[in-house]
């Protein structure tokens, strides 16, 4: 069984990770109440989050305080409108809040698993501003090359307000 095993973490990092910034990965065991440690750095301050499904059978921990500002703009969807009523439905049945306890862990629903496919263990990546959970494998296979992930840090060092374009053609292989 993995305990709180780190896996990559820079020692001497300058930029201050914690509330509104995660950075690293980590791999945790997923106890038999379904719980999982989130790493000490991330869980300062306001430690409440919104996890949510992800893409590619992925789970995303959100902060509460950038769930609230998506909550602004999702009250503005029209619920008559029947695509989006499915799909904020959809999303907000698996949705879950959940707050660190007293040794940082959170609870997953069976749900979140299933769609996540995550059993024993679980890789836990800083993704800047949310934190993403995976299952060791499916990430392994997912991992982008370092050198798409170089070129996508260059395009938007070039064209800083096209981060969506940016985004958009690595995923279709353009970038």
């Amino acid at each position: 069984m993995i305990r709180g095993k780190k896996v990559k973490q820079a020692q001497d990092n300058p930029i201050p990770a914690g509330p509104g910034c995660y950075l690293g990965e980590f791999e945790h065991a997923v106890d038999a109440q379904r719980r999982l440690a989130i790493p000490g750095a991330w869980r300062g301050g306001d430690a409440r989050f919104v996890l949510l499904p992800g893409r590619e059978k992925s789970l995303q921990l959100v902060p509460a305080a950038m769930f609230q500002e998506l909550l602004a703009k999702l009250r503005q969807v029209s619920f008559a409108d029947a695509q989006a009523a499915v799909a904020l439905a959809t999303i907000g049945s698996m949705a879950v809040m959940c707050e660190p306890d007293k040794q940082g862990r959170i609870s997953l629903t069976p749900k979140l698993m299933e769609h996540a496919g995550i059993r024993g263990a679980a890789v836990l990546l800083g993704a800047v501003t949310t934190i993403q959970i995976w299952d060791p494998a499916r990430w392994t296979k997912r991992r982008m090359d370092s050198q798409k992930g170089l070129d996508v840090i260059q395009a938007l060092q070039e064209k800083p307000d096209a981060l969506g374009a940016v985004l958009g053609a690595l995923a279709k292989g353009k970038a």
